[in-house]
């Protein structure tokens, strides 16, 4: 039993790790980026970054998630898998192409908008199966081989003094699907982990009933909804602004990447719902301390964030031209009431209404895509709008954890 709990915890770890690897290898090629091209192509290269993970990842995320909850239960769940990523990737690609007015870079990196939906499509239809029957080991080599390879790509680049934007964009738009043919070369489902050596999987008996056959898709909608439009809060505000400072590439990259540094805390947000989830289920309150702690944390975050983000923007994208300091403490503000929010959420989420959680969601993105493309100067506007957005959401979740 403790060599069970030891191996368990020792592939949380693992998976953790990964994810936390790949977060920051992405912002490693920020910096890089940042450093080797001139403003308008940094801000044409974050820009994507935004875009790309609000829709691929949003949307793509449900899937696996789905799909771990089918295969976990016994089904093999790859139908359909490959059902819904086909219909989440149309829509993806509808979503990305009203969005491509709001990039730089031509009519390439409209493009590569399409190539990164179907790399990120296909990066996540291979972890369902695999967090599905706990082979942990090989779902978190996914996260890793997707880092090494956008570093190693960034490094390549910069060794060979490419300076064209959409080269090193296409390091984004490639990387997730190097995990998926190193994985598929590697891998097949009917093969145990123990065959392969795998020791940091957490093994469980082989299930071989037929697929589910037509598992509705509207679980996995309201579920891409939601963290599509979560996504889109925490990352289009410097997206919509970058668009309307087409004119003026330096004040738009000194924006994005004092706003790509302040949402760090958002990377803990599914820690957050991943540890409140089981307590809720189990009929428990939501403990008062936790929200206490949370408030206390957000305005430390806040006060923290107005001194120490511009330096790190400063010393880490070499930014010479970063926002006052009134939207960064704005920033940090709405960074803090989503924090607050992901407690509302999981509520929502443990009360197995995902559905008002997602329409709240939708609310705030709906907010800020109005602030942010109607009102000026473009980057108060894009600050006020994630604000807007951060306080619409939250008052919805609350309100609605309220009802029965």
């Amino acid at each position: 039993m403790k060599a069970d709990v030891l191996r368990r915890g020792g592939a949380a770890a693992h998976v953790a790790g990964s994810q936390v690897a790949l977060a920051a290898s992405n912002y490693v090629l920020l910096a890089i980026a940042a450093r080797h091209l001139d403003p308008a192509g940094f801000a044409a290269v974050s820009a994507y970054y935004l875009l790309i993970n609000t829709v691929g990842r949003g949307l793509f995320a449900a899937v696996e998630l789905e799909t771990t909850r089918a295969v976990a239960a016994g089904a093999h769940g790859m139908r359909d898998a490959l059902r819904h990523t086909g219909v989440l990737l149309v829509g993806a690609l509808v979503l990305l192409g009203l969005a491509a007015p709001l990039l730089t870079g031509g009519a390439a990196t409209v493009v590569l908008l399409a190539v990164g939906a179907v790399t990120m499509a296909a990066s996540y239809l291979i972890r369902g199966p695999l967090a599905g029957k706990q082979r942990y080991g090989r779902y978190a080599a996914t996260f890793w081989i997707e880092a090494a390879a956008g570093l190693a790509g960034a490094v390549v680049l910069t060794v060979v003094d490419e300076r064209t934007t959409a080269v090193w964009i296409a390091v984004l738009a490639l990387s997730p699907v190097v995990a998926p043919l190193v994985m598929g070369a590697r891998w097949r489902p009917g093969t145990s982990g123990r065959q392969r050596g795998d020791t940091a999987d957490v093994e469980r008996p082989e299930c071989h009933p037929a697929d589910t056959g037509g598992a509705p898709v509207r679980p996995v909608l309201w579920s891409a909804a939601l963290l599509l439009a979560s996504q889109g809060v925490w990352n289009l505000a410097p997206v919509l602004a970058t668009a309307r400072l087409a004119d003026a590439a330096t004040l738009a990259a000194g924006f994005t990447t004092v706003a790509v540094v302040v949402r760090a805390p958002v990377l803990l947000f599914p820690t957050i719902q991943a540890m409140l989830l089981p307590r809720l289920a189990g009929g428990a309150r939501t403990p008062r301390p936790l929200v206490a702690a949370v408030a206390a944390a957000g305005l430390v975050w806040i006060a923290l964030a107005t001194v120490a983000v511009p330096f790190v923007a400063a010393l880490v994208f070499a930014t010479t031209t970063p926002p006052p300091s009134w939207v960064v403490a704005v920033l940090a503000l709405s960074i803090a009431l989503g924090t607050v929010a992901q407690i509302a959420q999981a509520q929502l989420v443990a009360a197995r209404r995902p559905h008002a959680a997602a329409l709240a969601w939708l609310g705030g993105l709906v907010a800020l895509l109005a602030v942010g493309l109607a009102a000026a100067p473009p980057v108060a506007a894009a600050t006020i709008g994630q604000l807007a957005a951060a306080g619409i959401v939250l008052g919805a979740l609350v309100i609605a954890g309220r009802k029965p």
